[in-house]
């Protein structure tokens, strides 16, 4: 017989959360699990990327204009879905940590239950701000705990948040396939040697005036390079301003946001990270199934997965990033073989044993 898991997610809209459920539940073995997906919205671009094999469960969160109405209505419904499906399923899984009818509703559907982790909430929460986080996001009423890195899991030791014996650790699951289809779907020239830079703008996670400051410096040494930076955020006008300020405007090329940036990371030489603190990146993953060797400052677990393999791992500070730039122009970097098939092979054999191990 079957055995019947649900995955709980917001919606299937563009997202690194999104895109790696999506490629996960499209290649789980059908003939072993019935499979459920519960949207809190059912919308998004992925809706009809999912196999028709796969039962749609739908919230409908309410979203009046009135708070009071809204709330009640929506208090509501979490009770009737946990009435519904109280213990329905053989595995349920929260897969998408902070949303809040997710982590409420999951652990209900089954006492065999996980939940994600896929952000390093350590780094954005503090003392009792990350307590008070735990406890709203119902960690502890999971029997599995799932880091998509080591570094986060070791970050919530060090923060005094321990999960003993409920731990597990595996990246999230890539679509190779596509990755490598859409990079072939145009071709983008280039000048001369060329950095990338694909992520949301947002200067507390992604430190990009750092970047940005590396590169000035660079460039004022006698460096000929380019720097194609591929997103959009609340700083964007802040890293605009930068470069218009100090005549990097025939060096730095703003792209806003891509559907398909793969065709520009085909082109480039070299993918550029310098966050301050990151989850499990999914440019780690698209730039070693592109071939394209990452400078990344020393974030998730760079030092495991990226460093003297894939490419050149910087602390979080100038000077450490610059050399890292500098080497790269000097000397280049040829990045190891990845093996995309192998990658998600063991991925779904640590799922397996996350879904079929009863803590």
């Amino acid at each position: 017989m079957k055995k019947k898991i649900v995955f709980c997610v917001y919606n299937l809209d563009i997202g690194g959360i999104e895109t790696a459920l999506v490629s996960l539940l499209n290649n789980l073995d059908m003939s072993k699990y019935e499979i459920y997906l519960f949207l809190v919205k059912k919308e998004g671009v992925f809706l009809n990327s999912i196999s028709p094999d796969i039962k749609i469960i739908n919230f409908d969160v309410c979203e009046s204009k009135n708070i009071i109405y809204r709330k009640i209505v929506n208090l509501c419904k979490v009770q009737y879905f946990k009435f519904k499906y109280k213990n329905k399923f053989d595995f349920a899984a929260a897969y998408a940590t902070s949303i809040k009818a997710c982590t409420k509703l999951a652990h209900h559907f089954s006492k065999n239950n996980a939940i994600w982790i896929h952000g390093d909430f350590t780094q954005e929460f503090k003392n009792k701000a990350l307590k008070k986080f735990i406890k709203f996001i119902n960690v502890q009423k999971y029997r599995k705990i799932v880091f998509v890195s080591n570094s986060i899991k070791n970050n919530f030791t060090k923060a005094g948040i321990h999960f003993k014996g409920k731990s597990y650790v595996f990246n999230n699951f890539i679509d190779y396939n596509r990755i490598k289809k859409l990079a072939e779907e145009n071709h983008v020239e280039k000048r001369k040697t060329t950095f990338i830079n694909v992520s949301r703008h947002e200067e507390k996670a992604k430190n990009l005036l750092l970047l940005l400051r590396c590169v000035k410096r660079l460039i004022n040494e006698g460096y000929n390079f380019d720097l194609w930076m591929i997103g959009d955020g609340p700083d964007h006008e802040l890293y605009t301003d930068f470069v218009k300020n100090n005549n990097l405007e025939n060096v730095v090329t703003f792209y806003g946001r891509k559907s398909n940036p793969f065709v520009y990371y085909k082109a480039a030489d070299a993918v550029v990270l310098s966050s301050v603190f990151e989850g499990n990146p999914v440019a780690f993953i698209e730039a070693k199934v592109l071939g394209k060797p990452i400078i990344t400052t020393n974030v998730s677990d760079a030092l495991i997965d990226i460093k003297d393999r894939y490419g050149i791992v910087t602390d979080i500070n100038d000077e450490s990033y610059y050399n890292g730039l500098k080497q790269f122009l000097n000397n280049g970097f040829l990045p190891q073989k990845f093996d995309p098939q192998q990658f998600n092979e063991e991925i779904l054999q640590q799922l397996e044993q996350v879904i079929n191990k009863h803590n």
